[in-house]
C-alpha cells in the first residue's frame, strides 16, 4: 500500500512523497507475543480480550503515521540522525522560531523517536537508539533527508558546530588566564587520571615527609600511603594539608624509618615506592640512613622485582650557610658518592640525573644544584 503526501519545502515548493508499507505490517508486535489471526491462531476466531489488544496496537500505529507528516518533524528526524544538536541550533537550521521547534521536538520525544540531553540550559537532541529499525521511521527518515538537502540544511550543521566553538576561540585568543608558576593546584586531578599507568601502585611511603609537600604527587597516584617523620610539628603540618586537599589515603607516622612506630603502622607490609626528598643531608650517617629507605621496599621475589626507591638530594655545594639557617649537616653529594651509597644499600638498576633550577621551588635551597636518584631493591 502507497500513502502519497504532499510536503511543503522551506524553500515554498511542493513536494510529493510517497510511503511505501506495502512490505510491512501495520501492528508492530514482538514474537513473544504475536497478534493472534486466523492464521496464527489456527482458524481460531480471536477473543474480545485479544481483538481489543490488536486493535490498540493498530491504533497507536496510525498515530505514528500521523506524526510523522508534518514536514517539520521528519526534517528533524534527519538532523539529529546526523548530529545531537540543541534546539535553539535546529531552530537555526530550519530558520523556524524556537517555541516552534520546541513543540514539535516534544512531540517527537513523548513518541520515543528523539532523545534528549539536558546540559544547563541546553536540551540537546538525538535521534532514539534503533529508531531507523523500524521500516516507517526509516522511510520517514529519507524523506526527512531528501527534504534538508533540497534546502541545504544538511550542509549547514557544519557552520553551527562551528559556531559553538567560536567563543572559546575568542577567548583563548585573549590569552586566557594569567600564567601562574609552578605547578597547578589542580595537579592531583591530572595524577589520579594517570595513576592506572603507574604499576604497581598499592603503597607508597614518604620517608621524611615535611609538611608534606610530596603528598600532593603520591596521594593521587597511590592506593595507600604512609607518610613518616620523626618531627611532631612538621606530622601536624603534612596532616594539615591532607586534611585541606582531602587526601583520605595517607597515614602518619611520627618516628625512625627504622623505629617501632613505623614498623608497626606497616604490620609487616613492604612499599612498592619509597620516596626520600631532600633527607640525605641531615643524616647523622647517610650510609645507614638510605639502607633503612631501601629496606621498606618489597624485595625482589620469584623472578619479579623489588620495590622502586628515588631520593632527591642536593649534589656537592659550598653554602656553607644552610648549616645554620636549616641545620645541613652535610653539603650534599657528589654523584659518584651517592650512587655508591645507594649500591651498598642494596639497590640495582640505577638510574641518576640532576634536576633543572626552575624545578627546585623558590625555598633557601632553591639555588642550590639538585639530583635525583632511582633503583629497585634487591
Amino acid at each position: 500500500m502507497t500513502f502519497r503526501h504532499l510536503i511543503t519545502g522551506g524553500d515554498g515548493n511542493d513536494y510529493l512523497h510517497n510511503f511505501t508499507i506495502s512490505n510491512i505490517r501495520p501492528v508492530v508486535a514482538s514474537s513473544s507475543s504475536p497478534i493472534p489471526t486466523r492464521a496464527s491462531s489456527r482458524g481460531r476466531r480471536p477473543t474480545k480480550d485479544e481483538a481489543l489488544e490488536a486493535g490498540a496496537l493498530a491504533g497507536r500505529r496510525w498515530d505514528l503515521y500521523r506524526l510523522l507528516s508534518d514536514p517539520t518533524r521528519l526534517r528533524l528526524l534527519a538532523l539529529t540522525a546526523r548530529e545531537e544538536l540543541a534546539v535553539s541550533e535546529l531552530a537555526e537550521l530550519l530558520r523556524e522560531g524556537q517555541p516552534k521547534v520546541s513543540r514539535h521536538a516534544t512531540a517527537l520525544r513523548d513518541a520515543a523517536l528523539l532523545h534528549g540531553r539536558k546540559q544547563g540550559t541546553w536540551v540537546l537532541l538525538r535521534l532514539a537508539p534503533g529508531a531507523e529499525d523500524d521500516p516507517v521511521i526509516s522511510d520517514a527518515l529519507a524523506a526527512g533527508r531528501e527534504l534538508c538537502e533540497a534546502e541545504g540544511t544538511l550542509e549547514r550543521i557544519a557552520d553551527v558546530l562551528a559556531a559553538r566553538d567560536a567563543a572559546t576561540r575568542e577567548f583563548f585568543a585573549r590569552g586566557g588566564r594569567t600564567l601562574r608558576s609552578g605547578p597547578p593546584t589542580e595537579l592531583p586531578a591530572y595524577l589520579r587520571a594517570l595513576a592506572p599507568l603507574v604499576t604497581p601502585r598499592g603503597l607508597a611511603i614518604d620517608a621524611g615527609t615535611g609538611d608534606g609537600a610530596l603528598l600532593e604527587v603520591l596521594a593521587p597516584l597511590f592506593d595507600r600511603v604512609v607518610a613518616v617523620d620523626r618531627s611532631d610539628a612538621q606530622i601536624e603540618l603534612a596532616r594539615l594539608r591532607a586534611t585541606q586537599r582531602r587526601f583520605d589515603n595517607v597515614t602518619f607516622v611520627q618516628g625512625e624509618l627504622d623505629g617501632p612506630e613505623l614498623a608497626t603502622a606497616l604490620d609487616g607490609a613492604r612499599a612498592d615506592a619509597v620516596f626520600a626528598s631532600r633527607i640525605l643531608h641531615h643524616a647523622p650517617v647517610p650510609a645507614t640512613t638510605i639502607r633503612a629507605i631501601v629496606e621498606l621496599a618489597r624485595p625482589a621475589r620469584d623472578g619479579h622485582p623489588g620495590g622502586a626507591v628515588l631520593v632527591v638530594d642536593y649534589e656537592s655545594h659550598r653554602d656553607e650557610a644552610l648549616r645554620e639557617k636549616e641545620a645541613d649537616l652535610w653539603l650534599g653529594f657528589e654523584p659518584d658518592e651517592l650512587r655508591a651509597l645507594a649500591e651498598e644499600a642494596g639497590l640495582v638498576d640505577m638510574c641518576q640525573g640532576t634536576l633543572p633550577r626552575p624545578w627546585c621551588g623558590d625555598g633557601p635551597d632553591a639555588h642550590l644544584p639538585w639530583q635525583w636518584l632511582s633503583g629497585r631493591r634487591g
